[in-house]
This record gives C-alpha cells, structure tokens and sequence, in this order.
C-alpha cells in the first residue's frame, strides 16, 4: 500500500510539471517574442518538459505495477489503453518539439539565426494540441478508479 501511495504521488507531480512545463513551452514559442535570451529559456523550459512527459509515462507503469487492484486487471482494461494511447502521442509530439528546439538552439549557437516565425507558430501548434489532449486523461482516470466502463 505505501508503494502505491508513493507513486500515486509521484504519478501527480510529474503531471503537474508537464502541465506546468507545456504551458511555458507555449507561451514562450511566439516569433514576436523570441530572441536569443527566450530561445535559451525556450530550450531549458523544453527539455523539462520532456524530461516530465516521460516521467509520467514511467510512474504511471510504476502505479500499474504496486496497484493493490493488480497489474492483470489493470492491463485488460481498455481505458487503462486509451490512457496510454494519449500519452503516447503526446510523447511523440513532445518528441518533435525537443527536436525542433534543439536544432533551433543549434543553429543559434552556429550563426545566430533565430527560428522562422512560421516555424515557431507550427511548434507552438504542436504544443498546444498535445496539451489539450491531456484534458482527457483525469476523465480516463477517474472513470478507471470509479471501476466505471471497466470489464
């Protein structure tokens, strides 16, 4: 039970930092702001980001693991897989971005070149579509805690 309990908690936090961490992704990625101090911010903010993303996917398998309901039953159940289709395309667009930033910060560093503004809106896009997936995870997870839509 307090192997559950610690990375139900653990679950939360990495959550919550890629919430928070997306959002700032978003608001720094506009051309009419960025310059070379938001770039190097952009890059940090974008590599925490990532680094949450995939925290969440990994003690959100930890929970499935120590869950007192068992991994069995939690692997046969659909939302549990709707769950994780969603993370995985966030991951995948989370992907791209640090991609994207990354050759962004080194072609900075290379000529001083900052991103074409069609560039940062197209990443900014990305980051928003990938945020707003996430607004069905708490649903899916309720609805799997409840034991509701469950076989």
């Amino acid at each position: 039970m307090l192997a559950d309990t610690a990375f139900a908690y653990l679950h939360l936090l990495a959550i919550l930092s890629w919430v928070v961490f997306l959002s700032s992704t978003a608001a720094l990625a506009r051309s009419e702001w960025l310059n070379a101090a938001a770039l190097a911010r952009l890059g940090v903010v974008d590599r925490v980001a990532f680094i949450a993303g995939w925290l969440v996917l990994a003690t959100g398998l930890a929970r499935v693991a120590a869950s007192p309901k068992g991994a069995a039953w939690l692997l046969a159940q659909p939302l549990l897989w709707a769950k994780l289709a969603l993370v995985a395309l966030m991951l995948a667009a989370a992907w791209h971005t640090h991609a994207q930033v990354r050759a962004w910060l080194a072609a900075h560093q290379a000529g001083g070149a900052l991103p074409a503004a069609d560039a940062v809106a197209t990443l900014r896009r990305r980051v928003m579509r990938a945020s707003h997936l996430m607004l069905v995870l708490p649903l899916l997870a309720v609805l799997l805690a409840r034991g509701l839509f469950t076989v």
